[in-house]
């Protein structure tokens, strides 16, 4: 069924169809009213949305949600790798986007249909401005802090018993609880019924903020909140959406079915905006929802008329991943090979070419010094004139990877942080050195009983001189029962890891294509 989209009426910002048919749902059911969020792996997913848009990749019960860490006693962690994992993720049921260099992208799709009985599809997008909006979730709590920890400490229990894992004695940090608590009871009704008492000590104030941008930059604002005294003028920031080009063969038989009218936006996950305080626009801390709109301008002969403006109601509430996010880092692998030191010195031998880096050093701030074999001794700062020293690239990717190499053995030793080494691994691996190791702590040996060939072993599984001496050396930080586990924890596997690839959606068929 179609119709005009005439004057009278306003629109319906639904699903798109095919939310609806995964979800087994029609137009005329509430879970039909929010927009769908759609995930991909691929920066080129817009071709493959414009393509068939009902492809795109399934939200991971346990990748895409956020999660908080919480400490893990000794007692309580696995074996292997896990007895050095300080601490575990709780996962919530908060939906997490990913930022684009951890290769996720994320599109905002709607259907319209015209607001009259039945909800008919409307014939034209003629006059239609069609786009959405992003709005952040505030909350202040004002909570005794006592009272904060325990619900985040018996939300995070509850959340790991739903996982299948015991829930810890410690809960999330303190800094964290607000965040916590806030972040699930978006979700959850019936930890407000069980927990009533503590949260009856909870006074949250929750507002819904608009980006408010104008000649005075951007910044997060009540809705309808007027701008401060001073303030120029400014209004919510719009992004765009753009209709899906009418598509064909979805049928198996018969003639395709009627036209819909389906519009895509792109989610923005990152951005380098700031408010006037110096603020993030959008950070991983906050919660933020997606509105979509449809407006229509007047007609010819009707132009005194106002605008018109039809709102879905919002998607469902989301975090977003920060740069560092493991779970997000993951998916991207970058390569890089190091200068190859041969040919660096056979091009050493031909004259200065003009490609390098260029570095200029002004007037009185250029640093001398007496390098002393590795200790500065103690420099000056000079110079009259600008110095310009170019150097080859392959300079400072030598000199970078010297010190990386070199500080990473004493990050770990000195801060204890030897979950840092699971991170790491090379291939070709040292199966031998490994094999060694663990024919050598056999139940009877410790690390104060390794010789040379041991040390040796761990310097090469390590890839630093003289990391088999310090572990040597701090023998009393490790239980007999940890020493297979160490070895276990840097033994790189024997072949790289194979990554999982995303699940896609299932298929599903248009129902017009059988007259609904």
């Amino acid at each position: 069924m179609t119709a005009a989209a005439g004057p009278g009426h306003g629109f319906k910002v639904l699903a798109p169809w095919y939310a609806c048919e995964r979800g087994h749902f029609d137009r005329f059911d509430p879970a039909a009213h929010a927009p769908a969020l759609q995930k991909y792996a691929s920066a080129e997913f817009v071709r493959a949305l414009v393509a068939d848009p009902r492809d795109s990749l399934q939200f991971d019960p346990e990748d895409d949600v956020w999660s908080f860490p919480v400490p893990v006693g000794l007692a309580d962690r696995g074996p292997g790798r896990a007895r050095f994992a300080t601490h575990r993720l709780v996962r919530t049921r908060l939906r997490k986007l990913y930022q684009p260099s951890h290769e996720r992208f994320y599109a905002v799709v709607v259907e319209l249909f015209c607001d009259r009985p039945g909800l008919p599809r409307p014939q034209s997008a003629e006059g239609l401005d069609v786009g959405f909006v992003m709005r952040r979730r505030h909350v202040e709590t004002d909570a005794p802090p006592k009272v904060l920890r325990t619900l985040s400490r018996r939300l995070t229990a509850e959340l790991l018993a739903e996982g299948g894992r015991a829930g810890p004695d410690t809960g999330p940090y303190l800094s964290q609880a607000q965040d916590v608590l806030w972040a699930d009871l978006a979700h959850r009704t019936a930890f407000e019924e069980t927990h009533r008492e503590l949260l009856d000590q909870v006074d949250l104030k929750k507002e819904t903020r608009a980006w408010m941008a104008g000649p005075a930059g951007g910044q997060w604002r009540g809705l309808g909140e007027p701008p401060a005294p001073g303030r120029p003028e400014d209004r919510e920031q719009e992004l765009p959406m753009w209709r899906l080009p009418a598509r064909s063969g979805d049928c198996a038989h018969g003639t395709p079915p009627p036209e819909r009218s389906l519009w895509f936006g792109v989610v923005p996950t990152a951005s380098a905006d700031h408010d006037d305080q110096g603020a993030p626009k959008l950070d991983e801390r906050s919660v933020y929802e997606l509105r979509c709109f449809v407006r229509r301008t007047p007609l010819p002969g009707h132009e005194h008329c106002p605008e018109r403006t039809s709102w879905s109601k919002p998607t469902e509430p989301f975090r977003l991943a920060p740069f560092y996010d493991p779970e997000g880092t993951k998916n991207r692998k970058i390569s890089i090979t190091m200068p190859d030191f041969r040919a660096l010195a056979a091009r050493a031998a031909a004259p200065p070419g003009p490609g390098g880096v260029a570095i200029t050093s002004p007037p009185d701030s250029q640093l001398s010094f007496d390098p002393g074999g590795g200790t500065p001794g103690g420099g000056s700062v000079g110079g009259t004139v600008p110095r310009t020293c170019t150097f080859a690239l392959e300079i400072f990717m030598i000199v970078a990877f010297f010190l990386f190499s070199m500080f990473l053995p004493i990050v770990v030793f000195l801060f204890q942080l030897w979950w840092l080494l699971a991170l790491r691994f090379c291939l070709p691996p040292s199966l031998e050195a490994a094999a060694a190791l663990k024919a050598f702590f056999d139940g009877t040996k410790t690390l104060a009983d390794m010789g040379r060939a041991e040390t040796d072993a761990f310097d090469e599984l390590l890839g630093a001189k003289g990391a088999g001496a310090r572990l040597r050396d701090a023998s009393g930080s490790f239980a007999q029962e940890d020493l297979d586990d160490l070895v276990d924890l840097v033994t790189p596997p024997a072949t790289a890891p194979v990554p999982v690839p995303p699940r896609p959606e299932p298929p599903v068929n248009d129902p017009l294509c059988e007259g609904g």
